[in-house]
């Protein structure tokens, strides 16, 4: 993906945010400014993102996720072969997503605000622009919930009642499966795969050769949709049993 096409992807993409003005931090170097437009590169532009004149340890740790989720480059990750190396790259250096990380209760903080979040919203929305930014902007959260650091701070019983939230999210957006796509169901089989990997797991070990499953746990790159397609099945019946 070159800089060009990833900027605009990000102009395109920011077309349909909504400011979270209740934020102590609002990005005012944004798509859609004179200082944004200034700017020629990428690094210059994440530079820009950078929180300034307010000290990180004074925000919490919900705030500081939900800043980083307005962060311009959030939602690029789409434009990369592997979403999980994308988000990375989006939110490299970003000093907000690097004190979220340092928090203990990072991944108590996501949850929070993940399955607070009422998917059928989406409905509401006054058009097809608003409601791709949506539905990205959920996926980047999931991506992130997806990270084995975040994973790690969670125990076995935590991870089994998580599996089962997240599962009742995903019936939500398959709902408006046109506007949250193929993506969507490809992150949820792949958190379902990591947590249960994590807990001694390995729901597609026996179908699928190690380096396919390799590609696809560490890298979220999907060579067949039906190793999507199973995952999921498994997810329900996971869910089914427990």
């Amino acid at each position: 993906m070159g800089k060009i096409s990833l900027c605009l992807i990000v102009t395109l993409l920011s077309s349909g945010l909504f400011a979270q003005t209740s934020l102590r931090w609002n990005y005012p170097c944004k798509p859609g400014t004179e200082c944004w437009n200034a700017l020629t590169s990428v690094a210059e532009r994440q530079n820009a993102c950078q929180i300034t004149g307010i000290d990180l340890k004074t925000l919490s740790t919900e705030e500081l996720l939900l800043i980083t989720m307005e962060h311009p480059f959030f939602r690029s990750y789409v434009a990369h072969d592997s979403p999980v190396e994308g988000l990375g790259f989006a939110l490299e250096g970003f000093n907000g997503f690097e004190e979220f990380k340092k928090r203990p209760d990072a991944m108590k903080a996501a949850c929070d605000i993940y399955f607070t979040e009422d998917f059928s919203k989406i409905q509401t929305m006054p058009d097809s622009a608003a409601m791709g930014a949506y539905s990205l902007k959920w996926i980047g959260l999931e991506l992130v919930m997806s990270n084995e650091q975040f994973l790690s701070q969670m125990y076995p019983q935590e991870k089994t009642d998580f599996l089962k939230r997240l599962h009742a999210q995903l019936l939500i957006k398959q709902r408006y499966r046109d506007v949250f796509g193929g993506i969507s169901d490809a992150v949820s089989a792949y958190i379902f795969d990591k947590v249960t990997y994590s807990m001694g797991g390995g729901e597609l070990e026996s179908q699928y050769e190690a380096e396919r499953m390799k590609e696809f746990r560490e890298r979220l790159i999907m060579r067949d949709s039906g190793q999507i397609e199973l995952l999921l099945n498994k997810f329900t019946e996971y869910i089914k049993n427990h």
